[in-house]
């Protein structure tokens, strides 16, 4: 009879092994792209919540119905600017629970996978689902418990908040004292008006985000250290970028926001 030990550990080797072949930008798009086609096409399980009417709204105007024609980018390969220096961060361990909010579908989800995170314990939270992976809800109000996240990514989602001092005083809230926070918000040489005229709408919020400073002003007092930072330089302000943060929070926010 095997070793119980030893069969553990050489199903352990071939998992991970496995995971990393998701790294493949084409291979993840192939998997997602399958169970985007089993989950919508097939069990019509693709479901939106509207959290952007009434006077407690804080999601910006046409954000489902923008982000719904997003789902189409199902690598999601710019959450490597995220999900890369994570995964290198020795105080998170491979069985960190992490949360990924507003993933659109489950290529973000892959992808922590593919980095070494265990698949069981990564969770998210969308307005657009159809993967049993990720639940229904808003940001700025969640059920999960205090503390509740080893690390929380934000990956471009921010932007589309009208009140993201509000945003980030829930995050901290459901994330745990030492625990990660991962932002990513995407830089625009085109202004507000260009892009309505360009689109049709605005896709975000009606004031922009400018700046990494902005972005842990909203976290105020709870950002701790700040271990990664991404910022689109001055000189290439005349085309597309990201502002990407990784920092860890001791505790309640003090928002300026």
């Amino acid at each position: 009879m095997p070793n119980p030990s030893d069969v553990r550990r050489v199903k352990g080797t071939l998992r991970h092994t496995l995971d990393q072949l998701l790294l493949v930008d084409l291979l993840r798009y192939l998997v997602v792209a399958l169970r985007y086609f089993w989950f919508v096409k097939v069990r019509r399980r693709l479901a939106t919540l509207d959290a952007g009417r009434g006077a407690d709204a804080a999601v910006a105007g046409h954000t489902v119905s923008h982000n719904l024609r997003g789902l189409r980018d199902l690598a999601v390969n710019r959450s490597h600017l995220l999900v890369r220096p994570l995964s290198v961060l020795e105080t998170l361990p491979t069985d960190a629970r992490i949360l990924s909010i507003g993933p659109r579908s489950e290529g973000e989800l892959l992808s922590l996978a593919a980095h070494g995170f265990m698949w069981s314990r990564i969770e998210a939270l969308d307005l657009i689902s159809y993967s049993p992976k990720v639940q229904l809800g808003d940001m700025h109000s969640t059920r999960y418990p205090d503390g509740s996240f080893d690390a929380v990514i934000l990956g471009w989602v921010l932007a589309y908040s009208e009140e993201p001092g509000r945003a980030a005083r829930e995050i901290v809230r459901i994330t745990r004292p030492g625990g990660i926070i991962a932002v990513g918000v995407e830089y625009s040489p085109l202004s507000q008006e260009e892009i309505v005229a360009s689109l049709g709408y605005l896709p975000g919020a009606r004031k922009r985000i400018a700046s990494c400073e902005e972005i842990l002003s909203f976290f105020g007092d709870a950002v701790d250290h700040v271990y990664y930072r991404h910022v689109v330089a001055s000189a290439q302000r005349d085309h597309q970028g990201n502002f990407c943060l990784l920092f860890s929070v001791r505790g309640p926010v003090e928002s300026t926001a």
